[in-house]
C-alpha cells in the first residue's frame, strides 16, 4: 500500500468518528507543495463513497490575472497567501454544501496543460463529507478558515519537497522549464510565502491530524 493511501485510510477512519457529531462534515487538508495533498484526497474519495473532493488548484486565478498581481505589488509572496485562488467561488461551494439547497453546483476549473480555464465542473452536493485540499487553507486572512470542522496537516521536509517540485517542473516543461533565477518563474515567491506562513501562522499547530512526512 502506498504511503498516501495509508494516510487516506487513517483519515477515513477518523472521518467515521467525526461524522457521529456532524450531519455534514467539512475537512481541510493543508500542506506544502509536493506533500501529497491531492493524492491523499483522491485516495479518500476512492475509499469513501460519501466524500466530495475539492482541489484548491481547480480554483486558481487565470495566469494573466496572477501575472498582473505579481507585477503590480512589492510584496510578491503575499499574492500567493492572499489572492492566488478564487476564494469567492470556493466560499460559494462551501455555502451550497452546508445549506444543500441544490443537488449540485458548477464552477469553471483550471486546465494547467492549456494554461486556461477548462469546461465547467459539477460538484455533487448530496455527499455528506466535503474534503478540500490546498495550501494556505489555515491562514487567518481567509474567511474560509472558519468553515473547517476538522483539519489535517501534512508536515513535509521543505528542502526535500523543493527538490521534488523542481524535478516535477523540469519533467513537465522540458526545454521550456524556467529556472528560479528567471523573472517569470514565480516559485521563489511561493516558497517565501509558505515559509512565512509556517513561521507566522504555524499551520501544523492545533490540528486534528498531523502526518509527519
Amino acid at each position: 500500500m502506498l504511503r498516501s493511501e495509508r494516510i487516506a485510510q487513517k483519515i477515513n477512519e477518523k472521518i467515521k468518528v467525526w461524522l457521529k457529531d456532524h450531519t455534514r462534515l467539512i475537512v481541510a487538508i493543508d500542506g506544502y507543495a509536493g506533500s501529497g495533498k491531492t493524492t491523499v484526497a483522491n485516495f479518500i474519495a476512492k475509499q469513501n463513497p460519501y466524500a466530495l473532493i475539492v482541489h484548491l488548484d481547480d480554483f486558481i486565478c487565470h495566469w494573466e490575472d496572477r501575472k498582473k498581481m505579481i507585477k503590480s505589488t512589492k510584496d510578491k509572496p503575499e499574492v500567493f497567501e492572499r489572492s492566488w485562488y478564487r476564494y469567492d467561488d470556493l466560499e460559494k461551494l462551501i455555502r451550497a454544501f452546508k445549506t444543500r439547497n441544490k443537488d449540485s453546483i458548477k464552477f469553471k476549473t483550471y486546465n494547467y496543460n492549456k494554461n486556461d480555464f477548462g469546461p465547467f465542473k459539477f460538484f455533487d452536493l448530496s455527499k455528506r463529507i466535503l474534503v478540500i485540499d490546498g495550501i494556505f487553507l489555515f491562514h487567518p486572512i481567509h474567511k474560509i478558515n472558519k468553515e473547517w470542522d476538522k483539519t489535517v496537516y501534512l508536515d513535509v521536509d521543505l528542502v526535500k519537497a523543493d527538490k521534488k517540485i523542481i524535478a516535477r517542473e523540469k519533467k513537465k516543461w522540458g526545454k521550456n522549464y524556467l529556472p528560479e533565477s528567471h523573472p517569470d518563474n514565480w516559485v521563489k515567491y511561493y516558497k517565501k510565502a509558505y515559509r512565512r506562513y509556517i513561521k507566522n501562522c504555524k499551520p501544523q499547530k492545533n490540528r486534528d491530524l498531523v502526518f509527519k512526512l
